[in-house]
C-alpha cells in the first residue's frame, strides 16, 4: 500500500495543542460544533482514514514532534513489542518525495502511535500526545458515524423498494405510495447530504 497523502505544515499545533476542546460524547460530527474549523483541519492533517480505520504516519509524527523522520523510523524499528502487536499496528509503506522518488514511511494505528510516542520528551511533548489522541478519537467518530449512515441508507433502500412494490398492487397502495414517496424523497436527500458531509471529513465520496 502506497501512502499518497501530502503532509502540510503542522506548526499550528503549537498554538492549538492546549486549546482543543474535543467533545468525547457520542455526538455525531454532523451536528458537533465543539471544535473549530482550524482544529478540524489539524485533526485531518494528523490522522487519515483508510479502509474504515484511522491511521497516522511516521512523517506526521516526526513533523509534529519536531524530530527527524529517519530517527522516528529507527525508533519504530527498535520498539520492544511482540510480532503480533507490530503486525496489527504498524505497516511499512512508502511515499513519493518532491523529486519523485519513493521513500519509506510507516503507517500506524492509534495503539501504535501511543506505544511509539510514550517515550518522547520535550517541552510540549505531553500536549502533542494529547492532541494526537484527540485527533484519533475524532476520526474514529467520523468513521463510526459514516457506518451508521451507510446502514441507514441500506434500510432506506429496502423501505423504498417495499413502498414501490406496494404501490403497484392496488389503488389504496398507490395512494399510500404517493404519500410515502414524498416523505422518502426528503429522507433520501437528508441521508445523502449527511453521508457526503461525513465522508468529506474522512476524504471519501458518497456513491
Amino acid at each position: 500500500m502506497t501512502a499518497k497523502s501530502n503532509t502540510r505544515d503542522l506548526s499550528v499545533a503549537t498554538q492549538l495543542g492546549c486549546t482543543v476542546n474535543f467533545n468525547n460524547q457520542r455526538n455525531s460530527a454532523l451536528a458537533d460544533h465543539s471544535i473549530s474549523p482550524e482544529q478540524e483541519l489539524l485533526f485531518r492533517e494528523l490522522v487519515i482514514a483508510k479502509h474504515g480505520e484511522a491511521f497516522t504516519t511516521s512523517r506526521k509524527v516526526a513533523e509534529l514532534f519536531g524530530k527527524d523522520h529517519r530517527n522516528v523510523l529507527r525508533a519504530i524499528r527498535l520498539l520492544d513489542c511482540d510480532e503480533e502487536f507490530t503486525a496489527l499496528n504498524f505497516e511499512l509503506t512508502d511515499f513519493i518525495d518532491k523529486n519523485g522518488n519513493p521513500r519509506p514511511e510507516c503507517l500506524m494505528t492509534k495503539d501504535g502511535m501511543v506505544f511509539l510516542v510514550m517515550g518522547f520528551t520535550g517541552k510540549k511533548a505531553a500536549q502533542f500526545k494529547l492532541l494526537y489522541i484527540r485527533a484519533f478519537n475524532w476520526m474514529a467518530e467520523q468513521i463510526r458515524t459514516t457506518h451508521e449512515l451507510t446502514s441507514w441508507q441500506h434500510d432506506f433502500t429496502r423501505r423504498e423498494a417495499v413502498s414501490v412494490a406496494n404501490g403497484t398492487l392496488h389503488g389504496q397502495g398507490l395512494a399510500r405510495r404517493r404519500i410515502e414517496k414524498h416523505a422518502l424523497s426528503h429522507e433520501q436527500a437528508a441521508i445523502h447530504a449527511k453521508l457526503q458531509l461525513c465522508l468529506n471529513l474522512i476524504g471519501e465520496e458518497a456513491a
